[in-house]
């Protein structure tokens, strides 16, 4: 099925946006452990640029190429590196940000408050 792949991904960070919403972590709060929105952002959009020069980097050496699987769209960035990919580095970035905010929540022992004391609304 043409975009499985794609919309698995997209409705997997729905969820986490949802998670990330609700718990106040990352966008959801005026300020996170990670500082303000844009710089979430800059932090979700560096950590994808590495993860992708990485990609570049092992499909140039040929340690991989895109693959034949029905479930993707179809369209290329580069040679070997699916819209998909860079769908997937987003969303890896976003996610260990959300991952790693929530669990300085949980180490903070209150739903409303950082480890260091900070209100977290």
């Amino acid at each position: 099925m043409t975009g499985a792949y794609l919309a698995a991904l997209l409705v997997s960070a729905a969820g986490v946006l949802a998670i990330d919403l609700r718990w106040r972590l990352l966008l959801g709060a005026r300020r996170s452990p990670f500082g303000t929105r844009p710089r979430v952002l800059g932090v979700v959009g560096a950590g994808a640029a590495l993860l992708l020069v990485w990609d570049v980097v092992a499909i140039r050496a040929g340690f991989y190429g895109r693959g034949l699987g029905d479930a993707l769209v179809g369209v290329e960035v580069a040679p070997h590196l699916p819209i998909e990919e860079i769908v997937f580095v987003v969303f890896l970035a976003y996610v260990t940000l959300v991952v790693a905010a929530g669990m300085l929540r949980w180490l903070g022992r209150r739903r409303d408050q950082w480890p260091d004391g900070r209100d977290a609304s």
